[in-house]
């Protein structure tokens, strides 16, 4: 079971930086493309980057300097986010996948960052 979030509460939690964005589409997808300030990071690697304390992704979600509350957003296609969604869910993080993606944030009127 997975929760979502609308591109408008996206927007606002990235706003008020209580929202980490975690893009789990493949490198090329992310570069011609991404929602400005997404973390990029392959499925397969996930569960192992949520376990080094060295790790950005672990920083972003565990480190000292983090909200107290902090919500994830995914982005990928629909399997990949469910997915990345349940593997956060286990290790205690409070997950949506983002209704429609990067492609509905961007129908929204919304930049896309092509900068890797």
């Amino acid at each position: 079971m997975y929760q979502e979030m609308s591109v408008h509460e996206l927007a606002e939690g990235l706003e008020r930086r209580d929202v980490v964005l975690l893009d789990v589409r493949d490198a090329d997808h992310f570069a011609a493309g991404h929602i400005p300030g997404s973390l990029p990071v392959r499925l397969p690697d996930l569960p192992g980057r949520l376990r080094d304390p060295e790790d950005e992704l672990w920083v972003r979600l565990f480190g000292a300097r983090r909200p107290v509350l902090i919500r994830v957003g995914v982005v990928g296609d629909a399997e990949r986010s469910i997915d990345a969604a349940a593997i956060l869910g286990e290790v205690g993080v409070e997950s949506y996948v983002v209704a429609g993606g990067t492609r509905a944030w961007s129908a929204a009127g919304r930049p896309l960052n092509r900068r890797w």
